[in-house]
């Protein structure tokens, strides 16, 4: 008899029952990993964005497009690694199973100045982007190091170890220009002039 009764209930359950789904199954909402970046020409900045249920629970898989509003102030790739071309702003825009997460993205222009810092055993940030003829004050903190850039025209001067000061360097010539600190290993850098 409790048999009997247990199984009507369960039929009587999935009379009442409805086309809904129950759970929260399906993509409700895409987020990005920032809603604003600010890039200089040539720089570049990935992006990545996940798929939420209405729940705000991660959903894995689904196919991610991206897409740049105007390409000529940025571009994005199919990874969602963003390059800025020019001065403007523009959103670049994530799309999952017809829902859209964007990021704002905002190209300023590149700077004639720019400042090194080494804090522990890294030079920050690691790649700097500076217009031809700008300068890049390398700032030394009370541990000493070196800036050795690697050898090819239009490097400027080398910075033998010193602590506790800011020196300048002046960049006439465009071009990627690697250095490291010989004193850490592994400490390394790099100056992008651009024109």
């Amino acid at each position: 008899m409790k048999r009997w009764i247990a199984g009507v209930a369960v039929v009587a359950g999935l009379a009442c029952g409805s086309d809904e789904p129950t759970g929260n199954s399906g993509v409700a909402t895409v987020s990005m990993n920032a809603n604003a970046i600010v890039l200089i020409p040539g720089q570049t900045e990935q992006l990545a964005a996940t798929a939420k249920d209405a729940g705000g629970n991660t959903i894995s898989g689904g196919t991610v497009t991206w897409r740049s509003a105007n390409t000529a102030i940025a571009t994005v790739n199919g990874t969602g690694l963003v390059t800025a071309v020019s001065t403007g702003q523009t959103d670049v825009s994530a799309t999952i199973d017809g829902k859209v997460g964007s990021t704002r993205v905002t190209v300023g222009a590149v700077p004639t100045t720019a400042l090194v810092s080494m804090p522990g055993l890294s030079f920050t940030p690691f790649t700097t982007v500076i217009k031809q003829g700008g300068t890049v004050t390398f700032e030394f903190p009370q541990l000493p190091h070196n800036v050795i850039f690697e050898r090819k025209t239009g490097a400027p001067q080398d910075i033998q170890v010193t602590s506790n000061v800011r020196i300048g360097r002046t960049f006439t010539a465009t071009g990627l220009y690697p250095y490291d600190c010989t004193l850490h290993p592994g400490m390394k850098g790099e100056v992008n002039v651009v024109p």
